[in-house]
């Protein structure tokens, strides 16, 4: 039910979202831009770690 594309948190997520984007712009590129950093710091440190691991 909540994976449906036209269900009620759908709506209610995207119309939060546009009204981030229309209200703060900048802010909001430089949130999404800083989470998505560091999702791919993480996953590279998490990899390293990984290699570290196995490799002994």
């Amino acid at each position: 039910m909540i994976s449906r594309p036209r269900s009620l948190l759908f709506w209610l997520i995207l119309i939060i979202a546009l009204f981030l984007i229309v209200k703060a712009p900048v802010g909001t590129a430089h949130a999404l831009l800083a989470v998505y950093h560091a999702v791919i710091r993480f996953f590279t440190a998490l990899g390293v770690f990984f290699t570290v691991l196995v490799n002994g």
